[in-house]
């Protein structure tokens, strides 16, 4: 469904990937990463990314994603 369909009450969803960046006692640093539209592939692409996070891991940084669900 595209947002600039004839239906202006239409409701439309997607889902935010966020990358946390902190880096030592600093406070985090929030990132848009990028936007999927179905809720498994959302998460399977945080995980997969949590996953890359943990194997390139950078002293004293830690990353970690998210999904954030979004209506509009």
């Amino acid at each position: 469904m595209s947002i600039f369909g004839k239906d202006k009450n239409a409701i439309v969803s997607t889902h935010l990937i966020i990358r946390v960046r902190k880096y030592m006692d600093q406070s985090p640093n929030f990132y848009l990463e990028s936007t999927v539209a179905d809720d498994t592939k959302a998460q399977s692409v945080v995980d997969k990314l949590n996953d890359l996070a943990t194997l390139q891991k950078e002293e004293n940084t830690q990353v970690q994603y998210y999904s954030v669900s979004i209506t509009l």
